[in-house]
């Protein structure tokens, strides 16, 4: 939610409070008229109490109008989540609506409502790009929980609903290297090259994957394939100096790290201290390697329970 929106919302929270003290101002004069000593005592407190039902009532319609205004808010933009015709669709596709109350829900902050029913959306939708909708939608919900397991979920239920867009399975990809699950996360690599044989991120993940594992030709062999697909990225001339780095290779990680520089690489510095770090592995006696950037570790692979089921 923006910031206006959240600002709404302490205010909204704050305005109970403000209600409370003006009813309790206007308790206290009628419990002062009775018993005041004089009529211009009491004249005086009747005068404050309208003031204090006045205030009372002002907080009141401040407070239901900006209730309804935030309410208001939430499901125009739930509803332009839907799209150009997001009224018509709720009113012809039950999908559709289940999913129209799972964003409010999830707008509000009220995620287990949220899950509920955009889950409910997904389990009646059998048009792709409604299945996939609503994937996304859970995927900002387990993003906004922190829920990873979920998202794991998530990625792979997009796959499942779109195996041949080469986007969803490099995600799914990211997902299984980020969990250790590398022959998961190449396979969805290379089916990801299969329909996009010029897709750069999926060659640099499969080089990264080659390295983890010490498979170092094949990560060499992959980078330079993507040197020729996108020979100006500076990502892939940051990994070809690592590698070389890897591999006591001075001259040739100095270059590529010349190149990275050349080619916009956004942290110089972040590349310079990793290469510094592999350089003193490399070189020291008994060195254990926690000094390494984590992703270059020689970690053992998960084991993959659910190999190929992606």
């Amino acid at each position: 939610m923006s910031k206006s929106a959240d600002k709404n919302s302490a205010g909204n929270k704050l305005m109970p409070y403000f209600l409370a003290l003006a009813i309790v101002e206007g308790l206290f004069f009628i419990i002062y008229l009775f018993f005041a000593g004089d009529e211009s005592d009491r004249s005086g407190c009747i005068i404050g109490i309208g003031c204090a039902l006045t205030v009372a009532l002002a907080t009141a319609v401040i407070f239901l109008f900006r209730m309804i205004n935030e309410r208001i808010a939430l499901r125009r933009a739930a509803l332009k989540a839907l799209g150009k015709h997001g009224i018509r669709k709720i009113r012809s596709d039950e999908a559709a609506k289940y999913a129209y109350r799972g964003i409010v829900k999830l707008f509000q902050g009220k995620y287990p409502d949220a899950d509920d029913l955009l889950q409910r959306a997904l389990s009646i939708s059998s048009v792709r790009q409604n299945q996939m909708f609503c994937v996304e939608w859970l995927i900002k919900l387990y993003e906004a929980t922190e829920n990873e397991p979920r998202m794991l979920w998530c990625f792979r239920k997009a796959a499942e609903f779109a195996p041949d867009d080469p986007e969803v399975q490099s995600r799914l990809g990211h997902a299984y290297f980020a969990d250790g699950k590398l022959s998961n996360a190449e396979y969805c690599f290379e089916q990801a090259l299969k329909y996009d044989p010029n897709q750069g991120y999926s060659y640099y993940s499969l080089a990264k994957i080659y390295m983890v594992r010490g498979e170092e030709e094949r990560a060499l062999e992959t980078l330079n394939k993507l040197t020729k697909i996108q020979e100006n990225h500076p990502l892939v001339y940051a990994e070809l100096a690592t590698f070389y780095a890897m591999r006591n290779d001075e001259e040739k990680c100095r270059e590529n790290y010349e190149k990275a520089i050349l080619c916009g690489y956004k942290e110089p510095e972040l590349l310079s201290a990793r290469l510094t770090a592999i350089k003193q592995f490399n070189n020291a006696e008994n060195a254990t390697g926690e000094d390494l950037p984590h992703e270059y570790y020689r970690r053992i692979e998960k084991e993959d329970t659910d190999a190929g089921n992606v």
